[in-house]
């Protein structure tokens, strides 16, 4: 496909996983912008397909393979495809993730359980085996993993997806040491309170459980940071792309808050 854009990235190939709405759609609109070609991940053909025309009117270049992160399959071909003809991928951001559930530890099933680490951590653990052969050919390859704040602090009744997050740190961290010397880095982005549809149905769950409104819940969760508010999604989408842009190419194994200072380590 031609890209009639100009960037940083002209000429590299991107996957976004979870691309077809929220963060993961605006970060592969981002990129498409700066000139990669986009190949966006996700479960629903009809968001994916959305998420493309939105890119290719914007003049960029854009297409989408259907999967779930916890399918190996669909990730090795979803990275065969995005690697074309050259055999090459430039960039991997891992957003795919669910909420898990919101409930006390002992009243969470084990399939909940299981579900939630399969997409948050392993998701991301196959999508990097899948893309590393097709990154290692890049002179600068780039992978970006979407953490969580939620991973680092305690957030009452949230056990299975702050596992899954904090375990992506280390992940992120080991994986960084692991292909450095092949020109790869590895970066974590925790964002906190990303406004958008998937923030307003957690802010609803967690006050159902709390016995709050979810004006009181946002309330609760928004004085804990620096700056007493939430913040946006280009917020995070300008962090992806200062991370996979040259200008951090001696960046590696970092874990970057885009939190409204609620944790600052």
């Amino acid at each position: 496909m031609g890209n009639s854009q100009k960037g940083p990235f002209v000429g590299s190939s991107a996957v976004v996983t979870g691309a077809g709405q929220g963060i993961g759609a605006a970060i592969a609109r981002g990129l498409a912008k700066s000139g990669a070609h986009v190949v966006v991940s996700g479960r629903r053909a009809v968001t994916l397909e959305s998420v493309c025309n939105a890119i290719t009117a914007e003049g960029g270049s854009a297409e989408y393979c259907v999967g779930d992160v916890t399918d190996q399959v669909h990730l090795e071909n979803l990275m065969a495809l995005a690697a074309g003809s050259r055999r090459v991928l430039d960039i991997l951001v891992n957003n795919a993730g669910i909420a898990g559930p919101t409930a006390p530890l002992v009243d969470i099933s084990l399939e909940e359980w299981n579900r939630t680490i399969a997409v948050n951590l392993t998701g991301v653990f196959l999508a990097c085996k899948a893309a590393l052969p097709y990154l290692e050919r890049c002179e600068h390859g780039k992978i970006v993993n979407i953490g969580s704040v939620t991973g680092k602090q305690p957030l009452p009744n949230r056990s299975a997806y702050a596992a899954a997050k904090l375990g992506v740190v280390g992940l992120t961290r080991t994986l960084a040491h692991e292909v450095g010397s092949i020109g790869v880095s590895v970066n974590l982005i925790s964002p906190w309170l990303v406004e958008g549809e998937r923030l307003e149905g957690v802010l609803s769950s967690m006050s159902k459980e709390r016995g709050l409104t979810p004006d009181e819940m946002r309330a609760e969760l928004t004085e804990g940071t620096a700056f007493k508010r939430t913040v946006s999604e280009a917020d995070v989408v300008g962090m992806v792309l200062f991370l996979c842009s040259p200008a951090a190419n001696n960046l590696t194994g970092q874990d970057i808050n885009v939190a409204a200072g609620a944790v600052m380590y």
